[in-house]
């Protein structure tokens, strides 16, 4: 399906991307609405590859507030389910044999399940069309339609595409991440459906 995604996006007419935002205040307008969505779900497709090793799950994430949320990943093919659930004391992550992993930061769990950190806490930002607020951020490019496009932050390059409406916000739909110093490293997420509770 993401080798299905590429190719037809190939086939699309190139956008057009600005190093600044078209207005300032629309830049700074979205980003205040962003912020305001803290319960939200999606589902989709993640892909992550590595030099050595790659695959792809289906994912469901659900975002109950700030601090709580309920991701599920499912592997093709009947590999397994598996669970990754924050809460504001700790989050545990659940292996498809029933393996459990308690940290008190998402980013530090991930590192010892794949030997890397895996960003949850910035994807959960960065799903939203927005940088992670408490972190540095190198931005580059936006949307001619004044979306970002482009960013770098906590060590990623994340390039933000397919933006669609959702409800009364427009939402990015496929979000591309690489590791700035590994080119190797890279992960893909086509989100499917979106859903925004009020």
């Amino acid at each position: 399906m993401l080798v299905m995604v590429t190719v037809l996006s190939a086939c699309a007419p190139p956008k057009k991307f600005v190093s600044t935002p078209v207005v300032e205040s629309q830049w700074r307008q979205y980003q205040q609405q962003a912020s305001a969505i803290s319960r939200w779900n999606i589902s989709g497709r993640m892909a992550i590859e590595t030099e050595s090793n790659g695959g792809q799950v289906d994912i469901f994430w659900q975002q109950t507030d700030n601090n709580h949320y309920d991701i599920r990943m499912v592997a093709p093919f009947g590999g397994g389910t598996s669970f990754l659930k924050a809460r504001s004391d700790s989050v545990v992550f659940t292996s498809s044999n029933g393996e459990q992993l308690v940290e008190q930061n998402a980013d530090r769990l991930m590192a010892r399940i794949d030997g890397w950190k895996f960003p949850v806490s910035g994807l959960r930002y960065w799903i939203l069309g927005m940088p992670t607020p408490d972190k540095h951020v190198r931005l580059i490019n936006w949307h001619e339609q004044g979306y970002l496009h482009l960013m770098e932050q906590d060590g990623w390059r994340i390039e933000m595409l397919n933006y669609k409406p959702v409800d009364a916000y427009i939402l990015p739909h496929k979000i591309f991440i690489h590791r700035l110093d590994r080119d190797d490293l890279s992960v893909r997420m086509v989100i499917r459906q979106w859903g925004l509770d009020p």
